[in-house]
């Protein structure tokens, strides 16, 4: 990093505040969001939590919590607890209405039923076409990972996953997003997801756009870089200023 010499008043604070709150918040309110604008909670049904879509602090490095709290407490912060804590608290209901979709589909005796005939169909298909992976190993849970999928709108599958040619031949079956799910009794649960992710995308892109306003202004302000500017070692700070006046 360049040298901190003739920084105004209160810099050092300002760029913890910038490198280890708000570059990482904003990186993952935007990634958040990609993930949002595809459907996918990432979403995990032995957690019954989503992987990739937190609350903040667990965008923040633990050993940069104090410097998060700092960034809380200081008044040239003030309003952006209100929006973590709506933010955080969206993310608790979007988790919940999928884990009560989940349990649904898991109550739904037609639904467990349809698994069973595509299982069924994929064990023929097995014996007769021996480049298909075995169905045993996705047979325990076969009706818990295929819940997890409808809830995260996975279209495909990575192919190294052993559910990936499963999932190729059947997803059309259960795909009833067109009815909500009116079939297995989850036309209700089905719609409260699809609410609560449209609340957690607004509350995350208002708080998205806020903190990169703040960064700018923060920036500006105290002269700053947005992120540390590395510098070769070969060279003191000095040697790089001048190579690029």
């Amino acid at each position: 990093m360049a040298s901190n010499v003739n920084l105004r008043p209160g810099a050092n604070r300002v760029q913890a505040w910038v490198y280890v709150i708000l570059n990482p918040l904003i990186e993952s309110l935007r990634r958040e969001l990609q993930l949002l604008q595809q459907g996918n909670l990432s979403w995990r049904f032995y957690s019954r939590k989503c992987e990739y879509i937190r609350p903040i602090t667990e965008y923040i490095e633990t050993d940069q919590l104090p410097n998060f709290e700092d960034f809380l407490s200081d008044g040239l912060n003030q309003d952006f607890k209100p929006s973590i804590d709506a933010h955080d608290n969206a993310v608790l209901a979007v988790e919940a209405a999928a884990g009560t979709f989940f349990d649904g589909l898991m109550h739904s005796s037609l639904f467990l039923s349809e698994v069973q005939k595509s299982l069924d169909e994929y064990k023929v298909r097995v014996a007769d076409k021996p480049q298909y992976p075995d169905a045993a190993p996705i047979e325990k849970d076969l009706p818990k990972y295929v819940a997890e999928y409808l809830i995260n709108s996975a279209a495909s599958l990575p192919s190294h996953y052993v559910m990936h040619r499963f999932w190729e031949e059947f997803r059309n079956k259960f795909d009833l997003a067109g009815s909500e799910f009116g079939p297995y009794q989850q036309r209700e649960s089905f719609q409260r997801i699809k609410q609560s992710i449209e609340r957690l995308k607004d509350i995350a892109n208002g708080l998205l756009s806020a903190v990169e306003k703040h960064r700018f202004w923060l920036c500006s302000t105290y002269d700053i870089p947005a992120a540390p500017i590395q510098v070769n070692k070969s060279f003191g700070a000095d040697a790089y200023l001048i190579r690029n006046k």
